[in-house]
């Protein structure tokens, strides 16, 4: 029996203490234990999300809350502007147009970030000012690639359009500040950067964002958050929460707050470049030109079939990387660290690697990656 090592962009590793907080006792979520719980994670939240106004709770996974953003913050026949540059901002346009949004698009080539110039051009173009809402991503982890947000809220100050920002990936793992960057909606979930089985999504809304919200036309029931405000007011949910989930959270937010935000920031910057310096000194390409500190996205060697590769390190040493979507299937392979990683999973993961390539007939020089992020990881 090969024992497994996940290294997947999500669901991520869950430590034995988290997992184990699901495993309590169940309780009613209108009694007052589940009320000390949903106001303990709700209120913690707004330290990782950078913000001072209420998270609300959702049952789902990331895409979940998504969907919520838009039934939320739109209205069918109203135009929204989406940032395509990976995967995740393809979804964008996918749900906002189930909801008869019309969807106009940045795209951009795949591993690089947006130039938020761009989306100023596009909303000067928009000479009606007919674009209520921009879509983008903070972590896209199809490619690897993190974007500007501080900077697209800068090009948006003045414009009579919301910035909606998926942070599924990267929140809790990397410094978001939904205020001071003019985000209007943030959403996020559990089971990436906060170590927690999926299960739970999450999002918070300026005061300009739930003035939209308030007269949106979209249909909503399940997803309607002007419920989710006035039941947030009891730390309740409108509907059944997952209480063991939420209590998984709830045990994961406490170790990320002992371990203080700033220092899981930083171990989570310092695993990355670890992980990149060990890419190069294998002689991979690395794929994201503006890398995000939560994964590393690598193109194997010309010779070795990625997804081959990827598969066979799984099999034969039971570490299990993540592959390419959409127009990078078989093309590259995304290494994740982030969420309950630490720097002996890094040379794990490199150490497989090295393996891997080995095996294949790649030549290099063995250990030369291992070394190489031992020396940056060795800094802590």
């Amino acid at each position: 029996m090969v024992k497994q090592h996940l290294f997947t962009p999500g669901p991520t590793p869950v430590p034995a203490a988290v997992a184990a907080a699901q495993l309590a006792d169940m309780v009613s979520h209108r009694g007052r234990d589940y009320h000390k719980l949903h106001q303990y994670v709700s209120t913690t939240l707004r330290e990782f999300v950078g913000t001072r106004e209420d998270v609300f709770l959702l049952t789902g996974s990331g895409t979940a809350a998504m969907e919520a953003a838009v039934a939320n913050a739109m209205s069918p026949g109203e135009r929204a502007l989406v940032v395509r540059a990976g995967h995740f901002g393809n979804r964008w346009a996918e749900i906002l147009r189930e909801y008869g949004a019309m969807v106009r698009t940045v795209d951009v080539e795949w591993g690089r970030a947006v130039n938020p110039k761009l989306i100023a051009e596009r909303l000067a173009e928009d000479a009606e000012g007919g674009i209520r809402a921009v879509f983008a991503t903070f972590v896209d982890t199809s490619t690897g690639v993190v974007s500007d947000i501080r900077e697209i809220g800068r090009v948006l100050a003045g414009a009579n359009a919301l910035l909606v920002v998926d942070a599924v990936s990267g929140l809790g793992a990397m410094d978001f500040r939904m205020d001071e960057w003019r985000v209007d909606v943030t959403v996020s979930a559990t089971q990436k950067g906060f170590m927690t089985p999926p299960g739970i999504s999450f999002l918070a809304l300026s005061k300009d964002a739930w003035k939209v919200c308030e007269r949106a036309k979209c249909p909503r029931y399940y997803w309607d958050l002007r419920k989710y405000r006035q039941f947030g007011e009891l730390f309740e949910t409108p509907f059944t929460p997952a209480v063991a989930t939420l209590r998984a959270f709830g045990a994961a937010l406490e170790r990320m707050m002992e371990e203080g935000p700033a220092n899981v920031f930083g171990r989570h910057e310092r695993l990355a470049r670890a992980t990149r310096a060990a890419a190069k000194a294998l002689e991979l390409r690395l794929f994201a030109l503006n890398p995000a500190n939560v994964l590393t996205v690598i193109r194997p060697p010309d010779e070795v079939g990625a997804d081959d590769l990827r598969e066979y390190i799984a099999r034969t040493y039971g570490v299990v990387f993540g592959g390419g979507q959409g127009q990078l299937k078989d093309r590259i392979i995304r290494i994740a660290h982030m969420g309950a990683a630490g720097p002996w999973d890094v040379v794990t993961a490199v150490a497989a690697l090295e393996r891997g390539l080995a095996d294949k007939g790649y030549a290099f020089e063995m250990g030369a990656g291992v070394a190489a992020a031992e020396e940056i990881l060795k800094e802590a």
